[in-house]
């Protein structure tokens, strides 16, 4: 299934979106900090969870994110999508690692999924790509 970026609320809190970032997190396209000051800002948003407050300060190995949240949120994604979340952590100068492609390949699937670096940008507006 592709990407629909009308499928996430921006407005509220929702599932997906909290699967996205966290997507965006395990493909290196944001960092922890970056996670932690997404959580700040999402709070405002309506029925913001509250494990929100305990990702404000999560420092631990990535994998321990969903121990956080107790749960595993879905985002409805392809192969594709997740490697054009690569190809931002490349263009950001990151270094995802064991990426399952080439960082040349990386960035020709974001080139061909401008969808994904537009909801990127929509739902990290404070980092500029």
């Amino acid at each position: 299934m592709g990407w629909n970026v009308n499928s996430i609320e921006l407005g509220s809190f929702n599932d997906e979106l909290m699967a996205f970032v966290i997507t965006c997190l395990f493909c290196g396209a944001i960092s922890k900090e970056e996670l932690n000051t997404w959580c700040v800002q999402v709070l405002s948003l309506n029925k913001a969870p509250i494990f929100l407050y305990d990702l404000m300060d999560f420092h631990d190995e990535i994998f321990k994110v969903y121990k956080v949240i107790g749960y595993v949120p879905h985002w409805e994604h392809s192969e594709d999508n997740e490697y054009a979340l690569y190809g931002i952590a490349v263009r950001r100068g990151f270094e995802p690692y064991d990426m399952p492609l080439t960082p040349n390949e990386a960035l020709a699937h974001l080139e061909a999924l401008p969808d994904i670096e537009s909801a990127f940008r929509e739902v990290f507006a404070f980092i500029k790509l």
